[in-house]
């Protein structure tokens, strides 16, 4: 267990030793199989668990056994699983039958055995889940303030335990919006006293992130419920889009989104812009003919967030759209639960003196730029550039992650700015988020970046006409959605080989020029020729 070496008997000892397991275990299984009653039931299950405590139908048939008993056998049976869990402390099995003991006469002893139990598998392995869980379950109905001195006890002997660190969230997650801050966060004195033994850790162990990702949680809330941002309407595709600040799931015939026009509701279905049957930003709805001589009244409601949002076509308009202005503070730490500044600036000066000592401490290097762009995003824009950069070499096994983290703070700065049009191009971006918050968008540059398909959330800019991928990593279209007014698409040198990859841009209705320069379709035999039969009508350049 976690390095400990196992002694084994010598090759013919451990042979004749598992044979006869295995013939005990045959004998038994059949009789308890073939029906015996339940005294015996008990015998036999016992004798099978005691060296196999993982054996499902075992506990089971235990379960209906002891049901079916009279007297008071749980102290009993709670001894014999403590004998099941020596033997294989993970046991799922065990775990389970334990708790369903319990729940059948639940004793005060029983309860301070079970703690006792779960310190002596803790203090053996830190990392038991099961234990941990139980402990947590026994302690739901009690003051949390003993249990937080215990995983304080463990803290304090070994920081680095992040099942400790767990265990403590947990804890305190009841008393989350209790104080006078926003909903979600922390009560002043507990958020202070709980920075307060961060700080030790991290300084005792500037490597370890079992404080830091505590850290970041204690700082964070439940993220705010999802709820439409932008409705749009286009009057020549006959569909309405629904765009969402999260992702969400609607079904396709969902009384959660209700549509009217002009008082009379539409009855959908629903389909995602993302062209897969997922939790989607964007979700689309076929519209019937909209009327020519007079305004066209739409209603929609999100029935979880309540709001009613309209929309109004007018005669000779060709789309109408609302959208609901940008949050700065939604784009760069949307969890963020702390409204105090002078909390977080703390934060970034103990960060920072760190720094000067552990200049290579990734987790200190990830919640400082947190931090500063949570504070200041455009001022220290360079610091956390730098910051990331940083990140990036003291842990280049997860550089993929922290180019995500770019990516991110790249385009939420950029959204800030954004009018009709938005340049990310050569940010390095491995993904575009943020594209619902712009959904009024009508050119969008991507040129000179990592990504490798199309942006997931394309959807949703319902109003695009000129979308530039040139220089990047695409190498086919797949499941996007057609964007209804694109006109020209730019995939210039990226290595699509195959006209198949582009297929889906035969239903893109108004898509009238494609830049392929550089691409091996432009060389490959056969390859112009075969993409002029799938897109008719489309001027493709390869030069």
């Amino acid at each position: 267990m976690h390095g400990r070496l196992k002694l084994r008997p010598p090759d013919s000892a451990r042979r004749r030793q598992r044979e006869e397991k295995l013939r005990h275990y045959r004998e038994s299984m059949e009789a308890l199989l073939g029906g015996v009653p339940p005294a015996q039931v008990l015998s036999l299950t016992g004798s099978i668990l005691a060296a196999n405590p993982d054996v499902g139908t075992c506990w089971n048939l235990r379960r209906r056994a002891l049901g079916a008993l009279g007297g008071d056998w749980v102290p009993s049976e709670l001894a014999f699983v403590g004998q099941c869990l020596g033997v294989n402390p993970k046991s799922y099995g065990a775990w389970h039958h334990r708790g369903w003991v319990l729940a059948q006469g639940r004793a005060p002893p029983a309860g301070r055995e079970d703690l006792a139990l779960c310190e002596r598998l803790l203090a053996a392995d830190p990392r038991n889940f099961h234990a941990w869980e139980h402990r947590r379950a026994l302690v739901a109905q009690q003051d949390p303030e003993a249990e937080l001195a215990f995983a304080g006890a463990l803290l304090s002997r070994d920081f680095s335990n992040f099942s400790a660190w767990h265990h403590r969230l947990r804890l305190l997650a009841p008393t989350r919006g209790q104080g006078k801050g926003e909903a979600g966060a922390l009560p002043p004195q507990k958020l202070k006293e709980e920075l307060e033994l961060v700080q030790n850790a991290v300084f005792t162990d500037p490597t370890d992130q079992s404080a830091w990702v505590y850290l970041r949680c204690i700082l964070s809330r439940a993220p705010p419920p999802p709820r439409v941002i932008c409705v749009h309407v286009d009057r020549e595709d006959a569909t309405l889009a629904v765009i969402f600040s999260r992702p969400v799931k609607v079904n396709p015939e969902c009384p959660e989104l209700t549509v009217t026009l002009d008082g009379s509701t539409l009855a959908g279905p629903w389909r995602s812009a993302e062209g897969r049957p997922r939790p989607s930003h964007t979700w689309l709805c076929d519209l019937p003919a909209l009327p020519t001589e007079s305004p066209a009244h739409l209603e929609v409601t999100w029935a979880p967030d309540s709001a009613l949002q309209e929309v109004t076509l007018l005669p000779g308009e060709a789309e109408v759209w609302w959208q609901e202005p940008i949050v700065e503070r939604e784009l760069f730490w949307p969890e963020l639960g702390v409204a105090e500044a002078q909390v977080l600036q703390d934060q970034v000066q103990m960060c920072q003196e760190l720094l000067e000592l552990e200049p290579q401490s990734r987790g200190c290097l990830l919640t400082l730029a947190l931090l500063l762009a949570a504070l200041e995003p455009r001022g220290r824009a360079r610091e956390i550039r730098e910051h990331l950069g940083s990140l990036r070499d003291a842990d280049p096994l997860r550089a993929g992650f922290v180019a995500d983290v770019r990516s991110r703070f790249e385009a939420a700065l950029a959204v800030l700015g954004a009018g009709e049009g938005l340049s990310l191009s050569n940010k390095g971006l491995t993904s575009v988020p943020f594209l619902e918050r712009v959904a009024a968008l009508t050119r969008l540059e991507l040129a000179g970046n990592e990504l490798r398909a199309l942006p997931a959330a394309l959807g949703a800019l319902r109003r695009l006409r000129e979308l530039d991928l040139s220089d990047n990593h695409v190498t086919e279209v797949g499941v996007a959605p057609p964007l209804p007014r694109l006109r020209l698409l730019r995939l210039d040198r990226n290595p699509i080989g195959h006209a198949s990859a582009l297929a889906p841009l035969a239903a893109w209705p108004r898509l009238a020029q494609l830049g392929l320069a550089e691409t091996p379709l432009g060389s490959a035999p056969g390859g112009p020729a075969q993409l002029a039969e799938l897109l008719p009508g489309v001027d493709v350049t390869f030069s």
